[in-house]
């Protein structure tokens, strides 16, 4: 796989972006945004020649020009007069609904820029229908009701089957702290309780085998407690490494608690 970002793969991205900004945006605002959102490395940040800038502004420059695809598919549109700023059309937002879970998954959950943009190019090839997963649904369960049925119960068949691969004598920790919900909360609240980190992006196609997939994809998650969890994610331009944080934990983590 070619490891540069194409303008096709910046679609639902740049869709998402506008519609957040109530439908309109600058082309330097909207490169600012993916940007940040998107984190580039690699060859992206690579300085073009003879230019102050680089080829993931390139790219974004080239995506919004009204001789290109993304506007003359009818994704987006701007006013004729030079600079004026981008809106997305009736088409654009229909296609960013039909996406709008696999984005969402994607961009939520602080994966690295390569895995991003991997599959960021799955989704656009539509060469066959992928399915996320997403374990904030199922630990959030208020999401549920905001949530197609379909995707809550495929997230849930991952969390358990996690649950039960991770699972030691019937108990399940922290990967990171060792942390268990059970010895500390009692089992009638904390028996089975944790949360199951994603370490990179996991999909299925429509047509396979979902008990293939969940084998695999243990492969891709790692337990964790609330606490660790957040930490992972609390600077979500650089998501902490997981090694990184164990080796903190190892130098700093006392912890001293007295009832009250």
């Amino acid at each position: 796989m070619n490891n540069r970002i194409f303008e096709n793969d910046l679609y639902l991205p740049a869709l998402y972006l506008i519609s957040i900004n109530d439908g309109n945006i600058n082309t330097s605002e909207l490169s600012r945004l993916l940007r940040e959102i998107l984190k580039p490395s690699g060859d992206d940040l690579e300085l073009l020649t003879r230019r102050n800038d680089d080829y993931f502004s390139q790219i974004v420059r080239n995506l919004t020009a009204k001789t290109r695809s993304f506007v003359q598919n009818g994704f987006i549109d701007r006013d004729s007069k030079s600079g004026s700023n981008l809106f997305i059309t009736d088409k654009g937002r229909q296609y960013l609904f039909e996406h709008r879970f696999e984005l969402n998954y994607l961009l939520s959950n602080d994966f690295e820029y390569g895995d991003i943009k991997e599959n960021l190019k799955i989704i656009e090839s539509k060469e066959r229908k992928i399915q996320p997963f997403d374990e904030n649904i199922v630990i959030s369960e208020g999401l549920k009701k905001f949530t197609e049925v379909a995707i809550y119960e495929r997230s849930k068949k991952l969390r358990d089957f996690a649950i039960d691969y991770f699972s030691v004598g019937n108990k399940i920790s922290c990967n990171c702290c060792s942390f268990n919900f059970s010895d500390f909360y009692g089992e009638e609240i904390g028996k089975g309780f944790i949360e199951i980190h994603h370490t990179k992006p996991i999909f299925t196609y429509e047509d396979e085998d979902l008990q293939n997939t969940l084998a695999e994809a243990v492969k891709n998650l790692i337990p964790v407690c609330s606490n660790c969890h957040r930490m992972i994610h609390r600077n979500w331009k650089k998501p902490l490494e997981i090694q990184n944080l164990i080796a903190s934990i190892n130098t700093f983590g006392t912890y001293h608690w007295t009832a009250k």
